[in-house]
C-alpha cells in the first residue's frame, strides 16, 4: 500500500504525520519504508537523528527526486512525503499512490487549498484520482472554539474526498517529540495526544484496503461524460476575485456539492455506473412529479380565491 501524504499548502504538518505513522507501523511489526521527496528533507533528518540515538524501530528512508528513489517490493507499507518545491516528483507520486492522505489545519485558507487540490489530483491522474482522505490536523482543543467544527463541516461536503472524523490535536508534544526523533506515543505514551494518534493510525492501517491495481480496474465515470462531476471541479474558488468573499458554506456550489457527494459516495461503496445512472434518473423523475403537484396546488388555490371574491361582490 502506497500512502502519499500531500497538500498544496505548506505548514499542515505532513512530515510530522508521516514520521509518526512510520514509527507506529514499525512498532506494530509492519515492514514500512518512507520515501522523502520533499527537498527540505525533514524526514531524512529526523530518521538520521533516530539512528544516532539507536532508537527502535529504525526508520528506513529513501530520499531524493522521484527518479532517484527505489520503491522496495518487499515493503508492506510505503509512506511518501512530498512538497510543492519539487512539483514534478509531487505529480509522479500521486500517479502511483493507492491513496492520498490530506492533512488540513482548521482555517479558511486550508479549505480553499483542499478544494483546489481535488482538481489538481483529478487533472494529474488523467481523471483517475486515488482514494483521497482529508483529516483535521493541529485541530483546536478548546471547547469554545468553533473553527475546527466549522472546518470539519466544510470538508464533509467537499466533493472528491472522503473526510476522516479522527482529528489530531494541536498539542506541544507533537513538536517536542519530533525534535527528539521520537513519536508522540513514545515520548508521552499515556497522554491524550498519544491516544488520539493511535486511534488515527488504527483507522488508517487497521484493516486492508484495495491496491492501486484494484482502483485502476474498477469501473469509473469520466468527468468528460459526467456533467455533475465536471460541475464539481469548476468551483468558485478557482475563479479570480472570489476568494476574498466566500466562506465555509460557499466553498462550492450547493448543487455541485450534492451531486459530487453522491458520486464519490457511490465510488467508495463500489456501486456500478448503471445503478448510479438509474438512481439519478429516478430522482429526477420524482422531482419533476413533485414540481407538477406544486403547480397544480397553487392553481387550485388561486381558483378558489377567485370564486370567493365573486360571491362577496
Amino acid at each position: 500500500m502506497i500512502t502519499v501524504i500531500a497538500n498544496l499548502k505548506g505548514g499542515t504538518g505532513k512530515s510530522t504525520v508521516a514520521f509518526n505513522l512510520a514509527v507506529w507501523l514499525g512498532s506494530a511489526g509492519r515492514r514500512a519504508v518512507v520515501i522523502d521527496l520533499d527537498p527540505q528533507k525533514t524526514l531524512t533528518d529526523v530518521a538520521a537523528l533516530r539512528m544516532e540515538e539507536q532508537l527502535e524501530p529504525a526508520i528506513a528512508v529513501e530520499a531524493g527526486t522521484f527518479a532517484d528513489v527505489m520503491l522496495p517490493e518487499d515493503a508492506e507499507e510505503i509512506i511518501v512525503d512530498v512538497g510543492t518545491a519539487d512539483l514534478e516528483s509531487f505529480k509522479q507520486a500521486i500517479m502511483i499512490a493507492d491513496r492520498v492522505l490530506i492533512p488540513v489545519t482548521p482555517s479558511q485558507a486550508d479549505i480553499w487549498s483542499t478544494q483546489r487540490f481535488v482538481g489538481f489530483l483529478y487533472k494529474n491522474t488523467h481523471g483517475n484520482p486515488p482514494d483521497s482522505i482529508a483529516f483535521l490536523n493541529r485541530a483546536n482543543t478548546g471547547k469554545t472554539d468553533q473553527a475546527s467544527d466549522e472546518a470539519a463541516a466544510a470538508l464533509e461536503t467537499l466533493p472528491g474526498i472522503r473526510f476522516m472524523p479522527q482529528r489530531l490535536p494541536d498539542r506541544a508534544v507533537f513538536r517536542d517529540s519530533f525534535s527528539e526523533g521520537l513519536a508522540v506515543f513514545e515520548l508521552e505514551p499515556r497522554s491524550a495526544a498519544s491516544r488520539d494518534f493511535k486511534a488515527f493510525a488504527e483507522t488508517l492501517f487497521g484493516h486492508s484496503r484495495r491496491s492501486m491495481q484494484d482502483r485502476l480496474n474498477q469501473q469509473k465515470i469520466s468527468a468528460a461524460v459526467d456533467p455533475a462531476l465536471r460541475q464539481v471541479l469548476e468551483t468558485p474558488s478557482s475563479r479570480l476575485g472570489v476568494s476574498d468573499r466566500i466562506g465555509y458554506g460557499e466553498a462550492i456550489p450547493a448543487s455541485a456539492a450534492g451531486a459530487g457527494h453522491e458520486y464519490w459516495q457511490r465510488r467508495q461503496w463500489g456501486d456500478g455506473e448503471q445503478q448510479y445512472k438509474a438512481d439519478r434518473k429516478r430522482d429526477k423523475a420524482l422531482k419533476e412529479k413533485q414540481g407538477k403537484k406544486g403547480k397544480k396546488g397553487k392553481k387550485g388555490k388561486k381558483g378558489r380565491k377567485g370564486k370567493k371574491g365573486k360571491r362577496g361582490k
